[in-house]
């Protein structure tokens, strides 16, 4: 029996024991305390802005200093060998030292608070910036001559009312995080540096393969970023109580802001016209493409023949559509003639002129078997890239 209590005994202090508390004052102590924690967030949340901070802020970044140059041109070294080397992470990454959106900012600053002396220095600032980092990517582009131009710095040299679109987002966001006292700055200015840097630079590679007319497209991707961002920041600036003046020029509305913003918007519509041609022409020229590629394939890709490629080379008097053909049997010339003359003008109105290049297939096989047609839809599969 006393071994029994013992057993007992040991085993009521191995085992856990679980102790549930009823008790109401706690509860209701923890209830006051979360209470207390969600008006001290809601308190933060509902900081108003420090006008006075938020413009030495951006005068501090609008100046021409030596650390504005000297991460510009690191950003710009690093953005120049990302585009060469066709690497979209090391041009983004290039953003984390640029500083580009500070002169923008207070440019728009000055604008919305009628303060010219402000005006001129943000404008010297930019205009320094802008010329060291096409400075930067002329010196890349000719230490590099050799190298071709990838795709990261062709797609910069074809603007769209899309570009637009994101610069004007990326400058409200930018506007908004700088005087949000809870948002870092730094994620909304490497977004809207990403806009600005890497197309300079482009424009300088392109200059030091004097290639003018890409170079002037880059620029105008850079010209309407710029002013987008310029403009997205003053709208924002101006909602956010930011406007100094006469009693005159103290006036809130919409009309006041244009009158401010005159020349800016002015640009902007300006370019929003000609990025929404671009646009346009872009679309029409791919569904161009698209429709005549489908076509020639659906006339040549038969008899064991396969469509490898379609490619469409602008001359100044025609548009010179080149099939690369791989199969049994070559076209013959009247059947190439008579796939000419079914094909569409372009875009442009040019006359279209087809050339086959045709390349023979060697069917390499460990034991002879009777010939194998391919059918339309394998005759796809293969000429998909």
């Amino acid at each position: 029996m006393a071994q029994n209590d013992e057993s007992i005994a040991n085993k009521d202090e191995s085992d856990p024991t679980i102790i549930i508390s009823d008790n109401p004052e706690q509860d209701k102590y923890e209830l006051l305390k979360e209470k207390l924690r969600y008006k001290q967030a809601k308190r933060e949340n509902s900081k108003k802005i420090d006008h006075k901070e938020v413009r030495l802020t951006i005068q501090a970044n609008a100046l021409p200093s030596k650390t504005f140059f000297i991460m510009n041109t690191l950003a710009g070294v690093i953005a120049g060998y990302g585009l060469l080397a066709n690497s979209p992470a090391v041009v983004i990454g290039a953003m984390l030292v640029a500083m580009m959106t500070g002169p923008i900012s207070g440019i728009a600053l000055a604008l919305i608070d009628n303060r010219m002396i402000l005006l001129g220095t943000s404008l010297k600032t930019l205009l320094g910036g802008i010329g060291l980092l096409i400075g930067v990517g002329v010196l890349i582009g000719l230490v590099h001559y050799n190298m071709p131009m990838s795709a990261e710095i062709l797609a910069r040299t074809r603007p769209n009312f899309m570009d637009l679109m994101i610069a004007l987002a990326g400058g409200a966001a930018g506007a908004f995080a700088s005087i949000s006292p809870r948002l870092s700055v730094a994620v909304a200015g490497v977004a809207v540096a990403t806009a600005l840097v890497p197309p300079l630079v482009a424009t300088g590679i392109l200059l030091a393969h004097l290639e003018w007319k890409m170079a002037l497209g880059a620029f105008i991707l850079v010209f309407t970023n710029m002013v987008a961002i310029q403009f997205s920041s003053s709208l924002v600036l101006w909602i956010a109580g930011f406007r100094r003046g006469t009693d005159e020029e103290m006036d809130k509305s919409a009309l006041a802001f244009v009158k401010r913003n005159f020349v800016s918007l002015i640009m902007l519509s300006a370019l929003a016209v000609y990025l929404t041609l671009n646009l346009l022409s872009t679309v029409a020229k791919q569904h161009y493409e698209a429709t005549t590629t489908n076509h020639l394939k659906v006339l040549f890709s038969k008899k064991n023949n396969v469509v490898d490629q379609v490619q469409y080379i602008p001359f100044q008097n025609f548009m010179l559509v080149r099939v690369m053909l791989q199969g049994d049997r070559a076209p013959t010339h009247q059947e190439v003639l008579t796939a000419q003359k079914s094909l569409t003008s372009d875009k442009k109105g040019l006359p279209v002129k087809l050339q086959v290049r045709f390349a023979p297939v060697t069917i390499v096989q460990p034991e002879l078997l009777d010939d194998l047609s391919l059918t339309s839809t394998e005759a796809d599969a293969l000429a998909q890239p």
